[in-house]
């Protein structure tokens, strides 16, 4: 008997801090970096024009490397559950055979 749970636990224990990771990546993705900023209670007006958070966020450094890791994180866990329904279709298939050769005579007599 080969010991699953060598392998099958820290995999499964992988997937679950996967799991987690993505869920607290979902928003910040999508924002820029926390940086510091100007305080507001300021009497000194700003200077220059208007400013645009969206380019902002869109060029942020940190924000698009988060961005990058989820999707390579995405990528890898749809490549895992390929490689999984792969391992147990072929399990399965396996012990089909084997239990189908179990319950048939043999050819011997």
């Amino acid at each position: 008997m080969t010991d699953e749970t060598g392998a099958f636990e820290p995999f499964m224990a992988a997937g679950l801090r996967l799991r987690g990771l993505l869920a607290d990546a979902a928003e910040p993705q999508w924002m820029a970096g926390a940086t510091p900023v100007p305080r507001e209670d300021t009497t000194e007006r700003s200077r220059g024009m208007v400013n645009d958070p969206v380019p902002t966020a869109a060029a942020d450094k940190r924000r698009l490397e988060l961005r990058a890791a989820v999707i390579e994180a995405e990528r890898v866990l749809r490549g895992a559950d390929a490689a999984l329904a792969q391992a147990v279709g072929s399990l399965e298939a396996a012990q089909t055979r084997w239990l189908s050769e179990a319950t048939e005579p043999s050819d011997d007599g």
